[in-house]
């Protein structure tokens, strides 16, 4: 999506996400924004593996059944990852602005991080709820913000924007071919039927007040969130949409 926005030399104002979503969008508030970086960033995802973000431990496992913990994965290979790509500490020396979404689960709200400590942030907006263990930042208990709002337009549009581009993990309804096959799946699954509904929601009610661009997110072989053998596919499906929905589209003016 973002290869396909860079070809027309559609750039971003500021950048908000939230759940995969932020890891994307903080790999590139640092970087130019060109199709160079776009083909870097689809790289990286072609080639993490499954181990790369979940790496399953029977400890964690067993401590997440017997209540002994409240996630099944440690976070360290995600906040790896996070570090090895993150070109700032502080959001404030990100190039781009940068935005993330989070629920606290104390305070019971979602919440917009764009200062302070990245690595944190980041990965907080990232950490799937049962999963990944809720990250402490102050007096907040963060875990991922795709529990309430997966695609964050309402946050762009407080922000100010006039146009938003939506890049979706999905376009509908997510169709799978069968039940969850593991624990992992089955919260990640619970987790898209939540998305679902507020991202309809939100397209509903801001659809008079800024102008919506979604992109196509194309999955033509129904690929699992947490299958990540099938990245280049995925990646090109999406391209190819993309070109075609933006091709389509009149020349767009510079939003005022």
């Amino acid at each position: 999506m973002l290869r396909a926005l860079y070809e027309q030399g559609i750039t971003a104002d500021l950048l908000v996400g939230t759940s995969a979503g932020t890891l994307n969008a903080a790999f590139v508030a640092s970087r130019p924004q060109t199709e160079a970086t776009a083909r870097e960033l689809a790289r990286i995802w072609h080639d993490l593996q499954r181990d790369d973000v979940f790496p399953v431990t029977m400890r964690a496992l067993v401590g997440g059944l017997c209540r002994k913990r409240d996630h099944l994965v440690p976070d360290h290979a995600l906040r790896r990852l996070v570090s090895r790509y993150l070109e700032y500490e502080d959001f404030a020396d990100a190039t781009t602005p940068l935005h993330v979404v989070a629920y606290d689960m104390i305070g019971g709200r979602e919440v917009r991080l764009s200062d302070g400590p990245a690595v944190d942030a980041i990965t907080a907006s990232a950490s799937i709820p049962g999963v990944f263990p809720p990250v402490v930042m102050g007096d907040q208990l963060l875990i991922d913000g795709g529990v309430v709002n997966n695609t964050p337009i309402s946050h762009a549009v407080a922000l100010g924007a006039e146009r938003v581009y939506v890049l979706p993990t999905q376009t509908g309804p997510r169709r799978t071919g069968g039940p969850p096959a593991g624990a992992i799946d089955a919260a990640i699954h619970a987790l898209t039927l939540l998305v679902d509904a507020r991202f309809a929601a939100d397209l509903a009610r801001y659809a008079d007040e800024v102008e919506l661009v979604v992109l196509p997110a194309t999955n033509s072989r129904r690929v699992q969130p947490t299958d990540f053998e099938h990245a280049g596919r995925l990646t090109g499906e999406a391209l190819a949409a993309c070109r075609k929905l933006l091709s389509a589209r009149p020349v767009l003016a510079p939003a005022a």
